[in-house]
Formats: structure tokens, C-alpha cells, sequence
């Protein structure tokens, strides 16, 4: 079943949808979308991936983050320390719950860092976890923003208002630190035409991971823009959190 949900956070209410099964326990899956993204994913893909777990008694979470989508804020309003804090917020609203088992994690891009920094708060409570071309080299990625963009109270990124804020806090982090703290099933998924988070950064985090399970989608754009690439990331998550070998 698909329900509308709601948690509430000290900056206001972020909203998605709860997929649930019809049984009196399961894991769940909770997703993160990347910047500039939404609870729908790229090309419905969550949507799509958490009615196909639900078939097979996996529950799923797919939230707005504060300021983005149907959520509460602004986009400008958004930092990366506000998205981790609501990804702990939407993990503790999951392990309170009695009907919950395990939990699941999934993440695209910089919802794949998020759900990498909460791997290591959380290392024992997370079971298993998805990452879609996470993007580890924000960093480097944003800084292009100091002195090549035109800024006033905020940063304009391709008609998406960032603060000063967002960029100070990414620019202070290192996401490659303590991967290893995470030891429980991992699968990365990264498109080998990837121009948002290159492919050769694969070798810089896979480096750092433990014991990480990696498939090349091969010629893949950062959102999956092809009908093939984008089933098959879907096919290949459904898989690993069903328990399924990739390989059957």
C-alpha cells in the first residue's frame, strides 16, 4: 500500500510516501534523492522500484528533502548537514517502528553521499545498502562556484538559488574519510558516460569501501537517460534487496 507520510523536523515538514506490504513485519528501504531531485527519482525510477519491492514484502521511504519538491523551505534553504540530519530523522521514524525489520538504504548521487555519511553513524542499523553514482567529489565539483559564478546573497546554479552556506559546508568535508565503517552489503552502480560524477572517481571511493559489490552500466549518463540503462539499475537494485543473485 502507497501512503501519503509526513515527518515533522525542526525546520519544517518534509513530505513523500510510505509503501508498505501487506504483512505485519518488514524491512525498509529508505531513499535519497540527489540535487535537485525529488521522491519520484529519475524517470519514476523510485516510484517504479518501490512498488516492485512491495510486491515482494520490502517497504520503502521516499521523502522530499526540507526545501525541495512538495517539502517545506526553499531550495536555498538546503545544506548538506540539513539533508543528514533529516535522513537520521527518517531513520529513527523507521527503527521506532515495531512492524520494521531491518532497513534498507538507497541513494542517487548526492543522495548517495547522504546515505554513505549515515552508513557511518549508523553502521550497525543498516543492513543493506544501494548507491547510484554517489557523488563523493562534491567537493571539487562545487567549488567551481567560488569566483566563476555570479553571486549576490546566493549563488546562481543553473537557475537554482545555493547559499553560501551549502558551498562552505561541502568545501569543509572530506566523503572518502572512514568509508570502511560501513561493512554490511554494499552495491555501487555507475554509468561509464557519466559527465556529473565522473567514472573514474569509481576507482578513488570503491578504494575505500569495504568489501563493495560494483556494476558498470556501460555508457550510461549520470540520470540513466536511456529506456536500457535506467531498467537495468532498477533490475539489478530490485535484485540485491530482494536477495536475489544478480547472476540468476
Amino acid at each position: 500500500m502507497q501512503n501519503y507520510y509526513e515527518i515533522q523536523t525542526e525546520g519544517g515538514i518534509m513530505r513523500g510516501f510510505f509503501h508498505t506490504p501487506c504483512q505485519k513485519t518488514f524491512p525498509v528501504c529508505i531513499i535519497f534523492h540527489g540535487f535537485t531531485g525529488c521522491n519520484t527519482g529519475t524517470k519514476f525510477s523510485y516510484t517504479k522500484l518501490s512498488r516492485m519491492l512491495e510486491k515482494k514484502g520490502i517497504g520503502t521511504l521516499r521523502m522530499d528533502f526540507l526545501g525541495t519538491g512538495q517539502s517545506d523551505l526553499d531550495f536555498k534553504d538546503m545544506t548538506f548537514e540539513n539533508e543528514l540530519s533529516c535522513a537520521s530523522l527518517m531513520l529513527e521514524n523507521m527503527l521506532s517502528q515495531d512492524k520494521v525489520t531491518d532497513i534498507y538504504l538507497l541513494g542517487h548521487s548526492m543522495g548517495g553521499v547522504i546515505a554513505s555519511e549515515l552508513a557511518k553513524m549508523y553502521p550497525d542499523k543498516i543492513k543493506k545498502m544501494c548507491l547510484w553514482s554517489p557523488a563523493f567529489h562534491l567537493p571539487e565539483a562545487i567549488d567551481y562556484l567560488i569566483g566563476h559564478v555570479e553571486k549576490s546573497d546566493y549563488y546562481d546554479h543553473s537557475g537554482f538559488e545555493i547559499s553560501h552556506s551549502f558551498v562552505e559546508d561541502i568545501l569543509s568535508r572530506d566523503f572518502y574519510k572512514n568509508l570502511d565503517v560501513y561493512k554490511n552489503e554494499l552495491m555501487i552502480l555507475h554509468g561509464t558516460k557519466d559527465m556529473t560524477v565522473p567514472y573514474d572517481i569509481s576507482k578513488k571511493y570503491l578504494k575505500g569501501f569495504y568489501n563493495p559489490l560494483f556494476y558498470s552500466i556501460q555508457d550510461a549518463s549520470h540520470n540513466y537517460d536511456k529506456r536500457e540503462h535506467i531498467q537495468q539499475v532498477i533490475e539489478l537494485t530490485y535484485q540485491f534487496f530482494i536477495n536475489k543473485s544478480i547472476d540468476d
